[in-house]
């Protein structure tokens, strides 16, 4: 089989029609033991994908299903389950049409602070979607690159992502 070789952008380019500017190439969770492809990792446009001053969810309380490192949008959608205010917040965004916005994994933000840390705001932390207990979730400076584990009823910024086929980014 011959297949057209995939022309990547610079991350840090906007995707034309996708919502998102480029952060990283992620290798695909494994759903039903079985590994899916990888994907783009995007990140939305500040000025319309993020959110300043939310909590996570609430203190002592477990959100089952939220602790990949991996896979944010599964994350995501068990804390739009228990209606955590992050979630259900970066939810509600849409841009260019799409809605399927989520919060990042803990190893998904970690990428995008690696690759493009010039397009987060250096004031503040940021949420992740990886619980690591009933009281605390995982956040990600921009100002020295720190991160940490973070009492969940703390307000935070949270930056909606999303995933595309590398098909996709094809200049």
């Amino acid at each position: 089989m011959n297949k057209s070789p995939i022309n990547l952008p610079a991350f840090g380019s906007a995707i034309a029609g996708q919502g998102g500017i480029f952060a990283a190439i992620m290798r695909g969770p494994t759903v039903d033991s079985v590994q899916q492809l990888p994907y783009a990792l995007l990140v939305s446009d500040a000025t319309v994908g993020e959110i300043e001053d939310v909590a996570w969810g609430e203190y002592n309380k477990n959100v089952p299903g939220t602790s990949s490192r991996t896979d944010g949008k599964a994350n995501t959608d068990a804390m739009v389950l228990a209606n955590c205010p992050a979630a259900l917040r970066v939810r509600d965004i849409s841009i260019e049409g799409h809605t399927d916005f989520y919060l990042p994994s803990l190893g998904e933000l970690n990428s995008a602070s690696a690759n493009v840390p010039e397009i987060f705001s250096e004031e503040g932390y940021y949420w992740t979607s990886t619980q690591d207990s009933r009281s605390y979730a995982f956040v990600q400076g921009f100002e020295y690159g720190d991160s940490y584990w973070d009492v969940k009823d703390v307000e935070r910024r949270v930056r909606a992502f999303r995933r595309i086929s590398l098909e996709l980014l094809n200049t």
